[in-house]
């Protein structure tokens, strides 16, 4: 008996440790050398590094350039997320029902996450530029009137933020859907007999049984929206005047324009951190929700 156990345990072992190999080498060693590297003075690609304690740390938490790009993110954050949590929640319930051309809809509306963040802004760039020109130029609307959608300090992040909305969104409709397909025929039957109409429905039945993808599809936001540099970089590079710059991409300039290695990977788990204790809060509210 005890041979077959040892057997069997080697049979698990020998399937686990190709996965453990793997992790262990592609994600803990290098955020093991990052960790250290976020102690040191390392600079670019040179070899000579000095350990330095938590100098980088304190730099980070004093600078005023990543308490501006922290709060850049964070509007962001809640702009997108909140967002593209309505926009996939409302189209996933309209198209719950009977609508004709469901799959055609479905298929449609996650067409734009196919797409590349890169060849999305670059899109966007061109509809908030040259389209909107020739749109108020064809309206003869006055200059006082017109809006520069990411020349504005006040306009710029959102316009972005409306970008990435608009690219996320299907993705997340369909995570809804195959959330509301899961909700038994039986609920919705039962409470239409009961004389419940389309709107008790969705706030009595649909809702509340949707509530851990909710929580799942806010974390998932949360955590993209955090490390978004691809729409800002390709968008505004930042601009105007810092108005965009998220984390994400306050790092990059950190580590690549200034070359100040072990200054951006302080950066870099701090940021891990806000992301694993947003991601921790949202989770243990859900289960709270749930217990009561």
């Amino acid at each position: 008996m005890q041979q077959w156990r040892r057997r069997q345990n080697a049979v698990y072992i020998s399937f686990i440790l190709p996965a453990a190999a793997f992790f262990t080498a592609f994600f803990i060693v290098p955020f093991a050398e990052s960790l250290w590297l976020s102690f040191t003075d390392a600079y670019g690609y040179n070899p000579e590094q000095h350990f330095v304690g938590l100098r980088n740390y304190r730099e980070v938490l004093t600078n005023p350039a990543f308490r501006s790009a922290l709060w850049v993110t964070v509007k962001y954050t809640v702009f997108v997320t909140l967002g593209a949590n309505l926009t996939a929640l409302a189209l996933a319930l309209l198209l719950d029902g009977n609508v004709h051309c469901k799959k055609l809809f479905r298929a449609v509306f996650f067409l734009p996450n196919l797409m590349s963040l890169v060849i999305v802004s670059f899109v966007w760039v061109f509809l908030y530029g040259s389209v909107y020109r020739s749109f108020v130029n064809m309206l003869n609307i006055p200059e006082a009137w017109q809006i520069s959608w990411l020349g504005n300090r006040r306009q710029a992040l959102y316009s972005m933020g409306f970008t990435a909305i608009w690219q996320c969104a299907g993705y997340y409709m369909l995570i809804y859907i195959a959330g509301l397909q899961n909700i038994g025929a039986s609920l919705t039957e039962a409470a239409a007999m009961d004389g419940a109409g389309p709107w008790a429905m969705i706030w009595h039945i649909k809702l509340p049984m949707l509530s851990p993808v909710i929580a799942m599809n806010t974390v998932l936001l949360m955590i993209s929206c955090f490390k978004t540099f691809d729409i800002p970089m390709a968008m505004t590079s930042g601009g105007p005047a810092g108005a965009t710059t998220t984390i994400a991409l306050q790092i990059y300039n950190t580590a690549f324009r200034s070359s100040r290695t072990g200054y951006a990977t302080a950066q870099s788990v701090i940021l891990f951190l806000i992301i694993s204790l947003l991601t921790a809060l949202t989770f243990r509210l859900q289960r709270k929700g749930e217990e009561e």
